[in-house]
Parts: C-alpha cells; structure tokens; sequence
C-alpha cells in the first residue's frame, strides 16, 4: 500500500461518465468484516455500472433511466442532511447532474450479495470527490463507507473499495490495512462458480438483524471464538494456496454457515450445500449478506461440480 499526507479522501483524477464500475464477490468474510476479521474480495467484471447522462444515450427520462434517477434525487436528499459527514462530495454539482438526466446504468442485479450498492457508492466518490490523489486504500474507505451507509444502515465500505480499485484485495484489522493481492496461484487449482438462487436478499435488514444478535453474549462468543477464526484460516491458506489445508478450512466454513447461518440460505439450497460437504466435489457458502443473491462455490474438479450443477438445472456462472 502507498501512502500519501494528502487528505483521505481526494481523488486521484477525474472520471467521466463512461468509468465502469465492477460488482465485487466477497470470498471470505461476510458479516465478519462488520466485528475486525480479515477480509478477502475481487472485483467481478461480468457485472458493471457507470454513469449516464440522458443527452449521451439519446434517451428519454423513463422507465429504468427514470427511476435510477429518481433513487438517485433521494440518494442526494440524504447526503444533503449528512453533508457534515462528508465534505469530501461535491453536492452542488451532483444535485446539477441529476437536473441534467444523470442516472447509474448497472447490470449488477440487487439484493445479490455482488455489490450494487458498493458500485455506485464508488462511483459517486469517483466523480464527486474534490480531488483524490493518493492510494490510502483504508482511509478511502472509511469515505466510502460513510456513503454507502446510506443504503445499508451500516457498511464496512469493503464493497466500494472493491468497486473503485477494481483489484483483488486483502482487508486486514492488525494492521490496519488494505493491500492488494495476488490470487492467480490459488485460481489455477480451484474454480469458482455464482450459484444463482433467484431470490432478492435484503442487506440493510439482514446486516441489522446479525448486528442486533451480536450483541447477545451467546451469539458474541460464537462468531468471536469460532467463525473468525474460521475466516481468518481460509483467507490464510487461500494466499498461501496450502489446497490441503484450504480443502478443510473450506469445508468447515460451509458447514458452520449451513448450522448457523441457516436463515442466510434459501430452503431449496441447503441441500446443495449438504451434498458438497458429503462428496467433498464442490462446497458453498453465502455471497455477501445471503438471504437470497448469489452462492458462491469452490471445487478442485471443475467438471464433476459442473455436472452435478446442470443435473440438478442449477442457474450458474463460472467466476
């Protein structure tokens, strides 16, 4: 990580309206990262938002145009009230754009667990920032964090980070730090699939709901004791690419989400997460907040996962 004396949160350049800005998989660290464990993401590609501005498309302001821009004017009415928070954001010229036809054109579908608020947050920093001219990844995201809060209650500002940098990144508490990594050796021994559930998750509710329950002593010690620790082993032996290891860590992750995390995954799923942890072909676990979304998935073998996907008419994408 580079850092820099400049203010935490000025831009690097400007962007125009056509930056995308990817959606991003959590590989490990979901809920963890809201209560200090380490974190490990990547951007994905396949799903994008930029910034439009009606003149640009030729369109008219209706149907999605419409109402992102009209999510977008209440977005702005928030901020206006949090603007204390954020001096870094230039409300008066994003409050113009918006008068201007501005909208967020995304294919990242929400309430995926991929990001799409996360997208948009970034893009937002990224155009309405005054002037970012450092790489001081953690303190960017504490800004970035501030704003996606708007859509979440509560945000790590992992996500946006993700979307801004647009590289893989390790997120760790001691220190506190947020540096890029390299995960190609691990990608060449494990494929990794999107499982889609088709069922909306509701982020800010389910964030809301594990934050309550985390103050329940029984429920503390849980997730303290046992499921970060958990993240912190997978995130570990997926940077060292210890398969071996990773194989049981990996195992154990999915297990501990599938009997404590039941709630984060749709009924018809939990039976594909049984089946991977019994045949050792492939295993599960929640994309971002769960509830619906994505699963995420990891096998060695690549075409017995794939198999067992299609017979069972699974909807998925290999990452």
């Amino acid at each position: 990580m580079i850092k820099s004396e400049q203010d935490p949160c000025k831009s690097l350049q400007k962007p125009n309206t056509e930056m995308d800005f990817p959606a991003k998989i959590l590989l490990f660290g979901e809920y963890g990262l809201l209560v200090d464990s380490m974190g490990l993401a990547i951007p994905y590609p396949h799903f994008s938002g930029r910034f439009s501005f009606l003149a640009e498309s030729g369109k008219s302001l209706e149907g999605k145009e419409s109402a992102s821009n009209g999510e977008l004017l209440k977005l702005l009415d928030y901020l206006k009230r949090k603007a204390s928070r954020i001096p870094f954001l230039d409300l008066y010229r994003f409050e113009a754009d918006l008068n201007s036809g501005l909208y967020f054109d995304s294919t990242i579908p929400s309430g995926s667990g991929l990001g799409s608020s996360g997208a948009l947050s970034a893009a937002i920093y990224a155009r309405y920032s005054s002037d970012r001219r450092h790489h001081d990844y953690q303190k960017i995201r504490t800004c970035l964090a501030t704003i996606e809060s708007s859509f979440h209650g509560s945000s790590s500002g992992i996500d946006p980070v993700i979307s801004l940098i647009n590289k893989p990144v390790l997120i760790n508490k001691l220190p506190s730090a947020i540096t890029e990594v390299d995960l190609s050796p691990f990608l060449k021994s494990y494929t990794l699939f999107l499982i889609n559930t088709h069922v909306k998750g509701n982020t800010k509710d389910l964030v809301a709901n594990f934050l309550l329950r985390y103050g329940q002593s029984d429920f503390k010690y849980l997730i303290d004791n046992e499921y970060l620790p958990l993240i912190n082993h997978a995130i570990e032996t997926t940077l060292s690419s210890d398969l071996g290891s990773f194989d049981a860590a990996i195992a154990k992750y999915s297990r501990f989400q599938l009997s404590y995390f039941t709630h984060l995954i749709p009924v018809g799923m939990r039976k594909y997460f049984e089946h991977g942890l019994e045949s050792t072909e492939f295993h599960l676990k929640i994309c971002g907040s769960g509830g619906g979304g994505f699963i995420l998935g990891f096998a060695r073998d690549r075409m017995k996962a794939e198999t067992y996907f299609n017979e069972n008419h699974l909807d998925y994408l290999i990452v």
